[in-house]
């Protein structure tokens, strides 16, 4: 068994040499993230939200001692990040306008401090970077903060680049208030623990209740409806919030529309891992 240090001096020591080797960890690590680029090629995202959920996860899981979670949960997103930059470009436009105004500083807190960040005055500036190749992530409001703007309506469909949500910030809430969504131009990335969105569309008027029936009758589970768009000649695109991420070749999905009738479509736009609730340990 270890010696406990009896001196200052020698504690500064055992200091000093833990240093060193998570220094020499980090340095490993990167190297190790310069072969992901090698093995996955350069068609592969950049950004991986469910795997950097896993990997937080399971490090919060096996945390003890005095050092509060929150800041191995912000050290691995700085790490995560970083390793993240060195397989190819990544920068993150940002609506200024997301959660009240924290836009830049939920993106920041979330990407790292060296983290290319693209502010930008609306929603379909910072989708506009992000089609354009100028971003490879974009950061906007939660849909029930737009209801003037609907940004979600053509997510998940249409010509390339396909874009879907893939991520909510923060992943581990802290003491402010506001959340955003995360956009890319990458299929979802599931981490196991996950809720999805799809877009429910009607040519005739439909219901939250009726839609919320015909998708827990197919086995899906509802955790909302965050935003709507009714059409005046009596049909409607309806935003759902799963309570797990399903695929767009998911035989449930066309159950649904199939029982909606003519004109009834659902569309999976992706979704987010499940966030961190730190006070539960």
């Amino acid at each position: 068994m270890d010696t406990p240090p009896t001196s200052l001096d020698e504690i500064r020591r055992q200091i000093d040499a833990l240093d060193e080797r998570i220094h020499d960890a980090l340095v490993a690590r990167a190297r190790l993230a310069a072969q992901v680029r090698a093995a996955k090629g350069s068609d592969g995202p950049t950004f991986r939200p469910g795997r950097e959920a896993n990997v937080v996860r399971r490090l919060v899981a096996r945390h003890d001692g005095p050092m509060p979670a929150t800041v191995v949960v912000r050290v691995w997103r700085e790490i995560m990040t970083a390793n993240s930059r060195l397989q190819g470009p990544f920068s993150v436009a940002v609506a200024t306008d997301a959660a009240a105004g924290q836009g830049i500083e939920l993106a920041r807190d979330h990407f790292g401090t060296l983290t290319t960040l693209q502010p930008v005055a609306s929603v379909a500036r910072a989708l506009n970077a992000l089609t354009e190749g100028r971003a490879q992530i974009a950061l906007v409001p939660m849909p029930a903060d737009t209801p003037d703007e609907p940004w979600w309506r053509g997510l998940g469909a249409g010509a390339a680049p396909q874009l879907n949500i893939v991520a909510r910030v923060p992943f581990a809430p802290d003491q402010r208030a506001g959340s955003a969504l995360l956009v890319g131009r990458q299929a979802f990335d599931p981490s196991g623990e996950d809720h999805g969105f799809a877009i429910v569309e009607s040519r005739a008027e439909l219901s939250q209740t009726r839609v919320r029936a015909l998708l827990e009758k197919a086995g899906i589970g509802v955790v909302g409806f965050p935003a709507a768009i009714d059409d005046p000649a009596g049909g409607s695109l309806q935003l759902v919030e799963l309570s797990a991420y399903l695929g767009a070749g998911d035989a449930r999905l066309a159950q649904v529309a199939a029982a909606i009738g003519e004109g009834g479509h659902v569309r999976p736009i992706g979704g987010y891992a499940v966030p961190l609730d730190l006070a539960r340990g």
